[in-house]
């Protein structure tokens, strides 16, 4: 049988290796979105983005083989964070309303810099895309799963629920584009107002 402190130490010394595997994987997707700014994602070698993160090329195959391998994981947890707080959110909120408006963009801005660079650059389609599908099949579960009542057929309901996200993403993509304009809580509150006076319209 293992001792006490055997157990602890093997725990403590797993934790650290995988502080260590998330600081190298965050290094590398940083770096990559910066050189995304300055040329293509095909144009982007292994051993130009190893370089710009500080590591070999050996550390960045043991945990990725291809650069848009890079790519593909941090959008995918990105999309992943956004679906899990929107389905916990959805138990005690209504999606349409503000509450949920202001998480939807505050998960988004968790790193302003690296949304506003992913936007900004050639692939910025391929996020915008992925957010707008995850929002709505979220709006979509929440028109079916709660019954709400609108005087439209409910074959309608993905027409709506994608008229909605699809205006919620180009409203925070063009913000996070410009932010020197309108300040993200003007932004959400507009929204907020549009989104439910529409929404109101068909009930």
């Amino acid at each position: 049988m293992a001792k006490p402190e055997e157990i602890s130490f093997t725990s403590a010394h797993e934790i650290k290796a995988d502080r260590r595997i998330i600081k190298t994987k965050k290094a590398i997707y940083e770096a990559l979105v910066e050189l995304m700014q300055k040329k293509k994602l095909n144009s982007i070698t292994v051993t130009e983005l190893a370089a710009h993160a500080d590591i070999n090329r050996k550390t960045f195959y043991t945990y990725y083989s291809t650069v848009n391998d890079v790519l593909d994981e941090g959008i995918n947890e990105l999309i992943t964070s956004l679906k899990d707080l929107l389905c916990a959110m959805s138990e005690d909120y209504n999606m349409f309303s503000p509450q949920t408006l202001f998480a939807f963009l505050n998960t988004i801005m968790s790193d302003a810099d690296i949304a506003r660079n992913l936007f900004a650059s050639d692939n910025g389609s391929l996020l915008f895309n992925r957010l707008q599908k995850a929002l709505q099949e979220t709006l979509l579960k929440e028109l079916i799963d709660k019954d709400i009542k609108m005087n439209v057929p409910s074959e309608q309901y993905p027409l709506i629920s994608n008229f909605v996200a699809g205006g919620m993403v180009s409203a925070y993509y063009e913000w996070i584009i410009n932010p020197d304009g309108i300040t993200l809580d003007e932004m959400a509150r507009t929204l907020t107002t549009l989104i439910i006076s529409g929404v109101h319209a068909f009930a």
